[in-house]
């Protein structure tokens, strides 16, 4: 019986095998960490499908694999169940040898590369005076998620997060109905789980569009890429004196530039125009 590569998340393709629990000729029961996944958004202990003695591994620790690919085969198995993925605590990740970029990072240029040759890259860009929204100590990343998900009608915006070696995009449920203190409770939580390795796989996936609050760093504006399988993503730049730039990259295969250009202005309208419902 074959252990395949599953699929943890709507747009992965691919992963990297980083451990292995189990040596060929061990005794597995279902439902025992079997493996480990280590992708461009999260890293995950992938559970056995099966009771069984593990036979044979296929794919090495620090080798790549695609979705649905045999990794590894059972002997004397019982009847296979289902993958399922749970959350584990991640070493940071570590430098190679030559100063170069972790696992993590060297998957993030890859998708990036894939974007820029796959995506036609559409932007739009747009000043916005938000002097007189009294935010009442919440974080502005809650208020650019909640006017995006509400101009895009979107339940699920990825939010990007800074972590130790590389960026994960856990996505906010809810973007387009929730509260604003129920998307800050949520961001925060993301965050932090982030940050220590708690993310799951359903934690990561499926969100329309992504938001980059670009300005938490002090930049002024940027142009991030689309990553593939989302439609845009905002980047909002640093808020100064209460005004700031807001910059919408799109796939011009979902919005032409009127468009885009009409859910940028809507996403500024219900920014100047928030409440906390």
């Amino acid at each position: 019986m074959n252990v395949e590569f599953p699929k943890l998340a709507d747009t992965l393709v691919d992963g990297l095998v980083s451990a292995w629990y189990k040596k060929p000729g061990d005794a597995v029961n279902r439902g025992e960490p079997l493996f480990a996944v280590e992708t461009d958004k999260v890293n995950t202990d992938v559970e056995s499908p099966q009771d069984g003695i593990l036979a044979e591994i296929l794919v090495l620790e620090g080798e790549r694999a695609e979705v649905g690919q045999i990794l590894a085969r059972f002997a004397d198995a019982t009847p296979a169940g289902m993958h399922t993925a749970v959350s584990r605590p991640v070493a940071p990740p570590t430098l190679t040898k030559a100063g170069g970029l972790t696992a993590m990072r060297k998957r993030i240029a890859e998708r990036m590369t894939e974007a820029r040759a796959t995506i036609a890259q559409g932007s739009c860009a747009v000043q916005i005076d938000l002097s007189a929204v009294d935010r009442g100590g919440r974080a502005w990343t809650a208020y650019f998620v909640r006017a995006f998900g509400r101009a895009l009608n979107a339940d699920r915006i990825g939010v990007a997060v800074e972590i130790l070696g590389g960026l994960v995009v856990p996505v906010v449920s809810q973007a387009n109905a929730a509260s604003l203190d129920a998307i800050a409770a949520q961001i925060a939580d993301l965050a932090a789980r982030a940050r220590s390795g708690a993310l799951t796989a359903h934690d990561v996936g499926g969100a329309t569009a992504t938001v980059t609050n670009v300005g938490a760093t002090g930049t002024l504006l940027a142009f991030p890429l689309v990553a593939p399988g989302e439609s845009a993503i905002l980047a909002p730049g640093a808020i100064v004196d209460g005004r700031g730039w807001l910059a919408l990259c799109y796939d011009r295969a979902r919005f032409d530039e009127y468009a885009a250009d009409r859910v940028l202005a809507d996403v500024a309208r219900k920014l100047r125009d928030v409440r906390a419902d």
